[in-house]
């Protein structure tokens, strides 16, 4: 079981750069055809650093997390067999760009409980990020609820 007490506790920092080669991974992805992502020459030519990277690119973070997407859901102590992703949200305070080297500091913001629908207690985790860039300005927050099934 979760330990209410962990409310305030910080999971995690991680400093990690906004890369033009991972967005123009995203931007194949996306099947967004655009040279601008693609070609060297024609981002240069387009200006790409000056143009803002997608909403989504704080989920690279957990790329670069020691011990993966699940490290913090290991120290907040919840059973990965009985979890799931509640929801997110971002708060968007500033562009981000590409060139952009990102810190991350995350945060249990809260622990709540309820009972669920198919009997057993569920645990609710709010998870709350806030990115800086290079220059220390606040960029992003984004908040995670993470729920911890009932017991099957």
């Amino acid at each position: 079981m979760i330990d209410p007490a962990i409310e305030g506790m910080e999971l995690s920092t991680i400093r990690f750069p906004v890369e033009r080669g991972k967005l123009a991974e995203l931007a194949r992805a996306l099947h967004e055809e655009d040279p601008a992502w693609h070609d060297r020459g024609a981002a240069t030519a387009a200006g790409l650093a000056q143009l803002p990277v997608p909403p989504t690119v704080t989920a690279l973070v957990d790329h670069w997390r020691a011990g993966g997407p699940l490290a913090d859901v290991t120290a907040i102590g919840i059973d990965a067999r009985r979890l799931l992703h509640g929801e997110v949200a971002w708060e968007y305070l500033a562009p981000v760009r590409v060139g952009d080297e990102l810190t991350a500091v995350a945060r249990v913001a809260g622990v709540s409980r309820r009972e669920g629908r198919r009997g057993g207690t569920m645990t609710f985790v709010a998870i709350e990020t806030e990115f800086t860039n290079q220059h220390a300005e606040p960029v992003v927050r984004r908040r995670d609820t993470l729920i911890e099934t009932g017991a099957a």
